[in-house]
């Protein structure tokens, strides 16, 4: 029995510093926002949007699962394994990274033969070489070391935190330096490789556990590929749901528009972007270690996690729907006014991500197949809903499909929690009153500055 409030210690410290740093990190990621704009105008924040997603795109296509593998796995903390892990993480970031050059190529070789429109995002003569000199921080991350990992699987956050924030500080004075002195989108780009150099190094340097070697283990590699089929299946579905609208919106609207979108975006990204780390880095070695020791109490786990979600998902989202353009006219000028109605409606998207708990308990119990499940109705709206929406009533027609795409894997979380006993009435009584609550602090600051 000294095991339960032992987990229960070891979580509440976890959740700590993860909830600290990205605080801190989602500060520094705002306050860096608002320095690089007052030097930089919105078409390099549509330049960046694109370049971050065909990235991401690229690794989420090739994701195999690994860290979250080290988590649940028993043989997690095994050198082997991790060498193993390390291997192939290294072997696809390179790969990654030859693939982006040659998208590059491909996008510069379109853009002489006049294939795409000189009017949209794709057809700005600068992107071509800012995709193949910013993708090099795939071969960089690929050399990172996984006792990161290591350390979320033993919940043991500290050094991970510090680096994660330290990290950020050295990133925000050098772009801001760089953004004041040049002006240039590429300080954009040179400040991604920066931080992902930056971090690798320390990984290597700080955080506890075995040395990274080059070894490939026959019975590791297995277990990687084995229960990573599903990840690459439903990280190619959550790819389309979370970066396709950008993709989508790239080929049908300016630099400009698409940079007030990703501004937009990010806005209302903070505190879910906060809350999804906490949930994959925090609560899902939780409800993991309980699966593997004490399944009789996951229910109750996942009814105390759900609850507290809700109230702070409520919250925000009901504050940031009153107060979107009140927010965006206090941080920024005249030139990106137009981020308060784009964030307005995406704050009500926000709600959706409460079912992220569930989704943990999906990867706890090894049901990836449902994850990739939850991601097929997400990716289809954005897919079809985008390019329909925006031919009907324009940006707000895109925005209204990317809403709706948040609530797309709602049934399944239902049906998961009926299947599995966690259908009680307690799970959701907190979400309404917290909207409520949030819909009044809003209106009342939207009031007040008014």
């Amino acid at each position: 029995m000294k095991a339960i409030p032992s987990l229960r210690k070891r979580g509440l410290r976890a959740g700590a510093w993860v909830v600290g740093s990205q605080v801190l990190s989602q500060v520094l990621r705002l306050a860096s926002n608002l320095i690089l704009t007052r030097f930089l105008l919105p078409e390099a924040f549509g330049l960046m949007a694109v370049i971050s997603t065909v990235l991401l795109m690229l690794m989420l296509f090739s994701d195999i699962g690994s860290g979250t593998t080290i988590v649940q796995s028993q043989r997690g903390a095994d050198e082997e394994f991790l060498n193993t892990a390390w291997t192939v993480q290294v072997m696809r970031g390179v790969g990654l990274w030859v693939v982006s050059v040659l998208l590059a190529l491909g996008l510069a070789f379109a853009q002489a033969a006049q294939l795409v429109s000189p009017d949209t995002v794709y057809g700005d003569p600068r992107l071509p070489l800012m995709i193949a000199v910013a993708s090099f921080v795939t071969v960089i991350n690929g050399f990172s070391s996984l006792n990161a990992k290591l350390a979320e699987r033993n919940l043991d956050f500290a050094a991970v935190s510090l680096i994660e924030v330290g990290v950020g500080i050295v990133a925000i004075v050098a772009m801001a330096l760089g953004a004041w002195w040049t002006g240039s989108v590429w300080v954009l780009v040179a400040g991604s490789l920066l931080t992902a150099a930056a971090k690798c190094a320390l990984t290597h340097l700080v955080l506890k556990g075995p040395r990274s070697r080059f070894r490939l283990e026959s019975e590791a590699l297995r277990e990687l590929f084995s229960k990573g089929k599903w990840v690459v299946v439903s990280s190619v579905l959550g790819l389309v749901a979370m970066s396709g609208d950008k993709l989508l919106l790239g080929g049908l609207v300016d630099s400009t528009t698409l940079g007030l979108y990703s501004i937009a975006l990010g806005l209302a990204s903070i505190a879910s972007t906060a809350m999804s780390s906490l949930l994959g880095r925090v609560v899902f070695p939780v409800f993991s270690e309980v699966v593997r020791h004490r399944h009789q109490e996951l229910p109750h786990v996942y009814l105390k996690l759900q609850q507290a979600v809700d109230a702070c998902v409520g919250l925000l989202a009901g504050f940031v729907f009153m107060a979107a353009d009140v927010i965006v006219g206090v941080l920024y000028d005249a030139r990106y006014q137009g981020v308060g109605h784009i964030l307005g409606i995406l704050a009500v998207g926000s709600v959706g991500i409460r079912f992220v708990v569930a989704e943990q308990v999906y990867l706890a119990m090894g049901q990836t197949s449902l994850l990739a499940l939850a991601g097929l109705p997400r990716a289809l709206i954005i897919l079809v809903g985008v390019p329909l929406g925006y031919s009907m009533y324009k940006l707000d027609g895109a925005l209204l499909a990317v809403v709706l795409s948040q609530f797309a894997h709602w049934p399944l979380a239902i049906w998961f929690r009926i299947q599995h006993k966690f259908s009680s009435l307690l799970n959701d009584v907190v979400l309404l009153p917290a909207i409520a609550a949030g819909l009044l602090a809003g209106r009342f600051v939207a009031q007040t500055v008014d």
